[in-house]
């Protein structure tokens, strides 16, 4: 993973499909995906740029086949669901009151139960609002390059993979730590 990622999975974290294939041949027919440049990670399609939506005035995107061009893996199935935040990871909401865990979050893992000190709500990390700063799942769609809140997966994107999968999408960013 590149520092700033735009990160695609399936809200019901614990969705995983039989095989990765499938869901790269669905990429690939939209033309998300490019040309495979190792196991499970592609350079950017054809299409890319209409079907992520970048935001603002002038977006730096680098396309392309070099090394620093934004690329796109996809990533799993893992057993179980797994977490994935970076450095700009925000406390959660919780999903019955709303209100803001007060919570040192850096070294969760999906199967940690929370509990709102707001509602006395508690259950797994994975049912909390992370504010698009992290995700759970078995498999992640992983685009580089992309900074917090620069572009959105466009709707033609997530519609594919709802269908694709019969399950609903979601998105986050997630950056590592400088180092």
């Amino acid at each position: 993973m590149t520092n700033h990622n735009l990160v695609l999975y399936p809200k019901n974290p614990a969705w995983g499909p039989s095989s990765l294939a499938p869901l790269a041949d669905v990429l690939k027919a939209i033309g998300l995906l490019g040309v495979e440049r190792s196991h499970g990670l592609y350079g950017t399609g054809p299409e890319y740029l209409g079907l992520i939506t970048y935001l603002g005035c002038s977006p730096q995107v680098a396309l392309g086949e070099n090394e620093a061009a934004t690329t796109i893996r996809i990533n799993g199935i893992f057993d179980a669901p797994q977490f994935v935040h970076g450095a700009n990871l925000k406390s959660p909401r919780c999903p019955q009151c709303r209100k803001t865990l007060a919570m040192p979050a850096a070294s969760l893992r999906a199967n940690r139960n929370l509990h709102c000190d707001h509602c006395g709500h508690e259950g797994n990390a994975c049912g909390f609002d992370w504010r698009r700063s992290a995700g759970c799942a078995r498999v992640f769609i992983e685009i580089s390059n992309v900074f917090e809140s620069e572009a959105v997966p466009g709707e033609q994107l997530i519609a594919c993979l709802d269908a694709a999968s019969d399950e609903s999408w979601d998105y986050c960013y997630v950056r590592k730590a400088p180092g």
